[in-house]
């Protein structure tokens, strides 16, 4: 416990002092004499625009209960975080709240028993059932209850494009495959790295993802991987051999090195050192914090081939039973899930808000766009993934073995 308590100090005394002024060691005038209840959160928003999304939430609440103080437990963003929140949940000294992704709700539930408690009231007092999409709403559903609080949508199957260099290139954003191909090798002719990307795991999943689902076409992509339908091995394959062709010809020679990840990606884009990058629209968030311009200096759209299907990831907040403060952690449910507080943080993440009811005014162009492509898509789909899937993926990246990244799908299938 003791080393636990020391990660979070080193995270507190390490954050932006907005952040750190909302933590448990604030103790400024104005709460004098009065009864602070603290509520810690457990999350890995630690980069610098996640972070900052994060803390126009924290701040939002302390508006509206000056007695609450929110602060982030967690110091390491990824598995390691996971490590040290499943250490926690298991010696029965949990956060209030966590950060998880929707489609891992049910798999949570499995492995800790009573561990997440439902919300159903309090989502139901927000009248949230009217203003989010039914596609959300399950996701957050388990056996007819609302399992976590969603924070927001995030576009996975995202086409993030230097415009600056598309300008100058004289070229056109790609809708197809074959027009994708056609700007990697005018890109590539004019010694421009045409896609960014990294072999790590699930970086290469969201890339195959895409490619797979404009390759499949949407409808038997959704059916696929909603479990509906047997594995189509020559789609599978012909699928792989578009990422082969990708990996092969078009990306950063840096893709292969240790720990190269998604914000180095999103560098070599800023730099000018790449034309695209297949990601989340998270990348989005990055960007804007790092002073890009969305609509001017770069652009967000579907993939080529697959803009019909809105491919997404909801990032949630779960309630653990044994929090100390149950009720402030639900106060500031409630600030992530208004209004105020949807815009407050979506337009610093990139990702969308849960809420259909928004006044998209509020939001940037790229955001008025995405939010619309959201509203308006033929196939709305929440992301699968699986430990297996990406371990594969990045054993595919430096292997191209066809048969074996086949059999990690053949032999995981989803719903499994």
């Amino acid at each position: 416990m003791r080393n636990l308590l020391r990660r979070r100090d080193l995270l507190l005394s390490s954050l932006p002092l907005t952040l750190a002024a909302c933590g448990a060691s604030d103790k400024d005038a104005s709460t004098v004499g009065t009864s602070t209840q603290e509520v810690e959160l457990f999350s890995w928003w630690i980069a610098p625009s996640e972070a900052d999304a994060l803390d126009a939430l924290i701040a939002l609440h302390r508006q509206k209960y000056p007695n609450e103080r929110v602060f982030n437990g967690a110091v390491e963003s990824g598995a390691k975080a996971k490590e040290v929140l499943a250490e926690r949940i298991a010696a029965k000294v949990p956060p209030d709240l966590y950060q998880e992704n929707a489609y891992n709700l049910p798999v949570v539930r499995e492995q800790n028993p009573g561990s997440l408690l439902t919300i159903t009231e309090l989502f139901d007092a927000e009248g949230l059932r009217d203003v989010l999409l039914p596609e959300v709403i399950d996701d957050v559903t388990i056996d007819g209850e609302i399992a976590a609080m969603p924070v927001n949508v995030h576009r996975e199957n995202s086409l993030i494009y230097n415009q600056h260099l598309f300008e100058e290139q004289g070229l056109e954003v790609p809708t197809t495959l074959d027009e994708f191909f056609t700007v990697c090798d005018a890109l590539k002719a004019a010694g421009i790295t045409p896609l960014a990307t990294s072999h790590t795991g699930w970086i290469q999943r969201i890339l195959f993802n895409s490619l797979t689902a404009a390759s499949m076409g949407a409808e038997a992509y959704r059916s696929y991987f909603l479990g509906e339908s047997e594995l189509d091995e020559p789609a599978l394959r012909e699928a792989i051999g578009l990422l082969d062709r990708v990996l092969t010809s078009y990306v950063n020679d840096s893709a292969s090195d240790v720990e190269f990840g998604w914000t180095d990606c999103a560098d070599l884009l800023f730099n000018g050192q790449a034309a695209m990058f297949i990601h989340g629209d998270w990348a989005k968030g990055y960007f804007t914090s790092n002073g890009w311009d969305p609509g001017t200096s770069f652009g967000v759209v579907g993939t080529p081939g697959a803009a019909d299907l809105f491919l997404y990831g909801v990032d949630v907040l779960a309630l653990l039973d044994g929090a100390k403060s149950p009720e402030a952690a639900q106060d500031f449910l409630r600030v992530v899930a208004s209004k105020e507080g949807q815009v407050a943080f979506n337009k610093i993440k990139g990702s969308t808000p849960i809420r259909l009811d928004v006044d998209s005014d509020d939001l940037d162009v790229v955001a008025q766009a995405t939010l619309k492509s959201l509203r308006d898509a033929k196939l709305r789909m929440l992301t699968r993934s699986k430990a297996t899937w990406d371990a594969a993926l990045e054993a595919f990246a430096a292997s191209r073995d066809v048969d074996a990244l086949i059999a990690a799908y053949r032999d995981n299938p989803p719903g499994a």
